[in-house]
């Protein structure tokens, strides 16, 4: 029984992130259609120069998230492999691994930063397939449309923002036969990280965001400079204790504050001051 088990969640893990005979010979069908050659040694587009300037640039958000984590600087595997970052479109943003790999992939594929894995440009491969279905790939040997990724084993999984938005994906391939049980927990915890540190920014931006807002709103009103502070932390939500640690201060002479707020802009409740401020009323 036990073993049927496992059985029946090895079933439901390869449907969730392997591939295929039939989506293989659609991907494969539109690699052909795109011109893209099974015998080439070279994906066919690679973004440089100029171009590549503005592409890091058009991707910043996400670049600084990759340069604050440490398993994208230093190769973490045991084995052969290299660790990309793309955009959402697959043009590679990073790349990193064992150096023997690394320079395997420049010399056979052409494959470095600013190189597409899309499939107009390397055929079917776990990134093309993954913005082709929209969901994670491993995909192993001769499922590789180009000859020269036939020794390849990916996983991709995308990269998702707050609102499910792909804004790229994260690459694993090795060079040795690596499972995808194996391959997904590895990379998937590295994406969570990803995630998690873009989704910390977006927020921070908003946060910032809305606290210009609220300075600009609260010039209208004769407060004192601190009042402003105290006015700014309260309307964010921050409670009495927390307004305190950012400024210095006691709890007390937060509420001291927060009563002379209320008081010059004659409300009696933090929900009419927010309306208040906001200019509703």
């Amino acid at each position: 029984m036990k073993g049927l088990a496992e059985e029946t969640q090895m079933h439901e893990f390869t449907e969730r992130v392997g591939i295929s005979q039939a989506e293989i010979a659609k991907l494969h069908e539109k690699s052909f259609l795109n011109g893209v050659q099974r015998d080439s040694t070279r994906v066919r587009f690679r973004v440089q120069g100029k171009m590549m300037e503005r592409l890091l640039a058009k991707n910043q958000v996400l670049m600084d998230v990759i340069l604050r984590q440490a398993h994208l600087k230093t190769n973490t595997f045991y084995f052969p492999n290299l660790l990309m970052v793309t955009d959402n479109h697959g043009v590679i943003l990073t790349i990193n691994g064992d150096e023997r790999s690394i320079l395997q992939a420049a010399n056979l594929n052409n494959i470095g930063i600013g190189s597409s894995l899309s499939l107009s440009s390397a055929g079917t491969n776990a990134v093309s397939a993954a913005i082709d279905l929209q969901r994670p790939v491993w995909i192993s040997g001769e499922d590789h449309y180009l000859d020269t990724m036939h020794n390849w084993v990916t996983m991709c999984v995308p990269i998702q923002t707050a609102d499910n938005q792909i804004m790229g994906y994260l690459v694993l391939t090795a060079f040795q036969y690596i499972s995808a049980p194996f391959m997904y927990p590895c990379i998937k915890s590295i994406a969570l990280l990803l995630e998690y540190e873009l989704r910390k920014t977006e927020l921070q931006s908003k946060t910032w965001f809305v606290e210009e807002m609220l300075e600009e709103r609260l010039k209208a009103f004769k407060l004192t400079l601190r009042e402003k502070e105290v006015a700014t932390y309260w309307l964010l939500d921050y409670d009495y204790k927390q307004i305190g640690k950012v400024l210095g201060i006691s709890e007390n002479t937060v509420r001291v504050y927060v009563t002379k707020i209320n008081r010059k802009l004659k409300v009696n409740s933090k929900a009419s001051l927010i309306l208040s401020v906001l200019g509703a009323i």
